[in-house]
């Protein structure tokens, strides 16, 4: 992982097939600042935060971002 951005390659079999399926994929991980910044421009307003699944506070040692978004009225 760079930053932000994550570069990973995928290889997989698939029954029926001669050869395996190969992908490339590149996935953002923005950070809080960002994605407030993306979600703002698209238009919905962030409600609630969380920093993992269970619902555990948001911080700089959160496994994940997880934002509660409402849509605003047009």
């Amino acid at each position: 992982m760079d930053g932000e951005i994550a570069v990973f390659a995928n290889t997989s079999d698939v029954s029926g097939e001669s050869a395996p399926r190969h992908s490339d994929s590149t996935l953002r991980f923005p950070g809080a600042g960002r994605l407030d910044v993306f979600l703002a421009g698209a238009g919905p307003a962030v409600d609630e935060r969380y920093g993992d699944g269970p619902g555990g506070p948001p911080g700089e040692g959160s496994p994940e971002i997880i934002a509660v978004a409402r849509r605003t009225p047009a």
